[in-house]
């Protein structure tokens, strides 16, 4: 009894409080895919290979340019790797096809893993009125247990696109039913495309230095240029 006396306010906030930590009470808002600590740990993975708690305040500031100089480089790499190769589609789905054309390989093998997975689902027309037509996906996990998902053509119970940014093989299957062949724009996003702009490639660090010759200096300028066009 006394123990409850101490812990219950404690845990009562707790509650109170769910709709800030607890993450199904956060599927509505935009994460990328990333939680804070998944962040972090993947911060402390990188510099890691670079510097050590021992390292001095000189080595840091070399190895911390050499980081930089690393990331850039591995990005030219992808960015090389996304326009002048492919990843082969799983489906015949023509939205596939059309995440395939715009998406980077790291975002579209997330989007691929999800029409995979819809190969699983049964989609049926629960009702329709005034235009508003809502839909029950079905999947069978067992021999006795089915799990259902009851989407619209805005929103899937899942919230997996609110949340990641991705569409989900729920709302995939609905497509398919439809024989749907293109999603709208608005579930394309800019920032998973592979010729989107990054500012941040062209701004100059120390690593840099051997670009302030005039022909390097020229040789940058006509790369960037080239970029635009």
């Amino acid at each position: 009894m006394h123990w409850f006396r101490f812990t219950a306010p404690y845990w009562f906030k707790m509650y109170k409080d769910r709709h800030i930590w607890i993450p199904v009470y956060l599927d509505h808002h935009f994460w990328v895919g990333k939680r804070s600590t998944q962040r972090s740990e993947s911060m402390h993975a990188f510099f890691n290979k670079f510097i050590t708690r021992n390292s001095s305040l000189r080595q840091f500031v070399k190895q911390y340019n050499n980081c930089l100089a690393r990331r850039e480089q591995r990005e030219r790499e992808f960015d090389v790797g996304d326009f002048y190769t492919a990843i082969l589609c799983a489906t015949k789905s023509a939205i596939e096809a059309q995440f395939q054309h715009v998406y980077t390989h790291e975002k579209f093998r997330e989007v691929q893993a999800q029409f995979r997975g819809k190969v699983n689902y049964i989609t049926r027309i629960m009702h329709s009125t005034l235009g508003f037509t809502t839909y029950k996906v079905i999947e069978k996990v067992s021999n006795s247990t089915f799990d259902k998902f009851f989407i619209t053509y805005d929103v899937c119970q899942c919230l997996l696109f609110e949340s990641r940014g991705i569409l989900c093989c729920h709302s995939l299957s609905v497509l398919s039913f439809e024989q749907v062949d293109n999603v709208a724009p608005k579930y394309i996003l800019e920032r998973w495309c592979k010729n989107i702009k990054r500012r941040h490639t062209h701004i100059k660090s120390s690593q840099d230095e051997h670009l302030l010759e005039p022909r390097s200096k020229r040789f940058d300028e006509l790369v960037f240029r080239s970029h635009n066009i």
